[in-house]
């Protein structure tokens, strides 16, 4: 499955955004000569996202995926990053004054709707940080 056959899965708007983020983080991050593909990575199938790590991390920190209902994943880590993840969470539901709603919350993960987000510099530094605390 291709990065289009992801992207295909947000609407329109969120479409741009989604391949605007690709590129920003392959092209204009601080730290966009790191970032892989991480199923390029661990030649594995795509099931339901494009994930993005760093090449220096074996885990992702970014997910656009069709699951819970096509959104963004901040991926910040697990049990030790719990507690950031909520509080970034709010932070991000009150810029975009929506409540992202998921009955399977995983622990230190935050959720985007790309459709409820005006440009992406709203979203930059929480992509920025999520990266720079996977790395930790």
């Amino acid at each position: 499955m291709s990065n289009e056959y992801f992207f295909g899965h947000f609407k329109m708007d969120a479409r741009r955004l989604a391949k605007q983020l690709h590129h920003y983080l392959f092209h204009e991050s601080h730290y966009k000569d790191e970032v892989a593909d991480h199923h390029e990575l661990e030649g594995t199938e795509r099931t339901d996202c494009i994930g993005y790590r760093s090449k220096g991390c074996s885990f992702k920190f970014l997910s656009m995926t069709k699951a819970r209902d096509v959104c963004l994943v901040l991926h910040l880590g697990g049990r030790k990053h719990k507690l950031h993840a909520e509080r970034m969470q709010e932070q991000i539901n009150q810029m975009l004054q929506r409540r992202f709603i998921t009955r399977t919350p995983t622990s230190g993960e935050v959720y985007i709707r790309l459709e409820w987000v005006k440009n992406l510099d709203q979203i930059k530094p929480f992509i920025d940080q999520a990266y720079y605390l996977r790395m930790k």
